[in-house]
């Protein structure tokens, strides 16, 4: 049973993949970064972020926004090692402090923020593990 969910819900992503941007390997790496990605941010994110995304009022902000890849390097370096606030998002201040997820690796960060840059309305394509890796040194920790 859990294979069959699992096997639905690579199809569902497949299906959310971006027309055209990705080819063969390319494609199939996309298809891998969205699955492993959303299952990853059920693991860690949902709590706060909520399963659409949305956040939680004024107290959580919302992911469903082109925040997460205007500040990429903040977005990487807050799932690394948390974020305090304030940070304002569409228009909204937050003030809360976002918990860091230490034991990450870059790979399963570029997941989760593939998945983040590609759900719910977002189009912001992949995040390769070099980039992440790259952000992450020069995060302050």
């Amino acid at each position: 049973m859990k294979f069959v969910v699992s096997l639905l819900a690579l199809i569902t992503l497949i299906n959310c993949r971006p027309e055209g941007r990705y080819t063969g390997s390319e494609a199939i790496k996309f298809d891998q970064y969205m699955f492993q990605g959303e299952q990853l941010y059920m693991a860690h994110c949902i709590n706060c972020h909520q399963k659409d995304g949305s956040g939680l009022g004024k107290l959580i902000p919302p992911l469903s926004t082109d925040f997460v890849s205007k500040q990429k390097e903040l977005s990487i370096c807050g799932i690394k090692h948390g974020l305090e606030g304030p940070i304002t998002i569409n228009g909204i201040t937050y003030q809360g402090v976002m918990p860091g997820n230490p034991r990450l690796t870059p790979l399963e960060i570029a997941e989760i923020m593939t998945y983040i840059s590609n759900s719910w309305g977002n189009e912001f394509g992949m995040i390769n593990t070099g980039e992440v890796s790259e952000i992450l040194k020069n995060c302050a920790d």
